[in-house]
């Protein structure tokens, strides 16, 4: 099924004798991907009408050659970050290990 998200399974058209079967595989390969993501992710992607689509969307968003929702993460995470009841050896090497991913 790798074919409907890398296009080699070209959507027919709606009055074509095999739309009905590209429709039901692209479906199932839709409910897979949206099924593998945490819920509060996936809810992004169900509007989406192809198997294809939701592939493209996430690799933009996801990928490390388009890290930016990464990036946004890590810095959220920095913001955030408070000694609280850490050691200050534990805090140093939180921040240390976030500013090295970043």
């Amino acid at each position: 099924k790798i074919r409907y998200i890398t296009c080699k399974v070209q959507q027919p058209n709606v009055n074509d004798p095999t739309y009905k079967n590209w429709e039901l595989n692209s479906s199932i390969v839709m409910a897979w991907l949206v099924n593998s993501m945490e819920s509060r992710i996936s809810r992004t992607y169900l509007f989406l009408q192809t198997a294809k689509a939701i592939w493209d969307t996430v690799n933009k968003n996801y990928s490390d050659l388009e890290n930016a929702s990464q990036v946004f993460e890590i810095k959220s995470k920095l913001k955030d970050l408070r000694q609280g009841s850490m050691d200050i050896i534990e805090y140093f090497n939180e921040l240390q290990m976030l500013w090295q991913e970043l």
